[in-house]
């Protein structure tokens, strides 16, 4: 182990100015977060160093990266994407929420890039589009997800620092209360085109799993859904089954943020029925108390989504049956509205 000092000098014996150590530290830290426990663990002197001067190198890296933008930097405390999601939290400004700021740049770029976020060339959904070049459409999308995702991100961090579930819908519903109908129009279809993604891939998914002969091919990834885990085709879920995931998978999505999908999906389409295990926890959890509810056994709070759409039918002054017309429009003048470089 070094001596307290031994960081603040050379081999020679020169010794360092403080704001030289701190400009290396800062360097390193906007490159890979993760070096600040080493850094922090490597000597009493640079540890004090490192946290008197914690919030100004946090700050420093704040303005090194555009795409931190999309990721609510501006709340004080927010959800850590630590699991399990939801029960920490890190403060603005401090080495911790470095750490998480880069981790959530990272999980918006996978899921952007992501089938699951898929809108170019889905005329069957109808999902938002514009006539526009397709390069250019690209471009307008990928900023809408950007700006949908950091709507999500503010939806689950208003949670920050709660455990009970009737108070996080409150806190939730007080903050879609506080949206205007484009940000509600936003979270709404960036939503339902996950869920909807989300129920193609699964069901191409079993499709692939099961043969000819009415037996799966792989059967060790469904082990969760079924036992025993040979099943015959009758029964393989169907599209309702699919579709009743497909609710679940949503309300996680804005009870936790962008991190649920991205843990979910961040191993590949073939884990996609076998996902991390924490996430599948959720996911049966969620299944197990649709059900309960269906039988009578249980209350039940409305799906976030549905609260979202209730928000927005209602300041946008539609029906519920005109709620997806209106809300593809709202998406489109946005985009419409979005200036992005031609040139990019």
């Amino acid at each position: 182990m070094s001596t307290s000092s031994d960081l603040l000098q050379t081999t020679g014996g020169i010794k360092l100015c403080p704001e030289l150590i701190l400009k290396v530290a800062e360097e390193l830290i906007a490159t890979d977060p993760e070096a600040i426990n080493s850094l922090l663990r490597t000597s009493a002197s640079l540890y004090s160093l490192l946290k008197t001067y914690e919030k100004s190198i946090c700050a420093s890296v704040l303005k090194r990266d555009s795409r931190l933008a999309w990721v609510n930097v501006d709340q004080h405390e927010v959800l850590s994407s630590q699991l399990p999601l939801g029960s920490s939290s890190v403060t603005k400004y401090t080495y911790p929420w470095v750490v998480e700021m880069r981790s959530r740049v990272n999980t918006v770029e996978f899921l952007v890039q992501y089938d699951l976020t898929d809108m170019i060339d889905h005329h069957a959904q109808n999902w938002p589009t514009l006539d526009v070049p397709k390069a250019k459409l690209c471009q307008l999308v990928m900023l809408f997800k950007r700006l949908s995702f950091s709507l999500l991100f503010k939806l689950a961090d208003c949670t920050a620092g709660l455990k009970e579930t009737l108070k996080i819908r409150a806190k939730q519903a007080e903050f879609l209360e506080s949206l205007t109908t484009a940000e509600l129009a936003s979270l709404g279809v960036i939503v339902e085109v996950m869920g909807q993604n989300y129920f193609t891939m699964t069901k191409n998914a079993l499709d692939k799993s099961v043969s000819a002969d009415d037996r799966p091919l792989s059967p060790a990834p469904l082990e969760w859904f079924f036992a025993p885990n040979t099943v015959d085709l009758v029964d393989v879920p169907n599209d309702n089954w699919i579709r009743e995931c497909m609710c679940v998978f949503e309300d996680l999505i804005q009870r936790f943020g962008p991190h649920f999908p991205y843990i979910f999906l961040k191993e590949g389409k073939d884990r996609l029925l076998d996902p991390q295990p924490w996430a599948r926890h959720m996911l049966q959890d969620g299944l197990d108390n649709m059900n309960a509810f269906e039988l009578g056994y249980t209350m039940s709070f409305a799906s976030l989504q549905s609260v979202v759409w209730n928000v927005f039918c209602r300041k946008e002054k539609c029906t519920p049956a005109d709620r997806w017309v209106m809300a593809k429009e709202v998406v489109e003048n946005e985009m419409q509205a979005y200036e992005i470089d031609d040139e990019a």
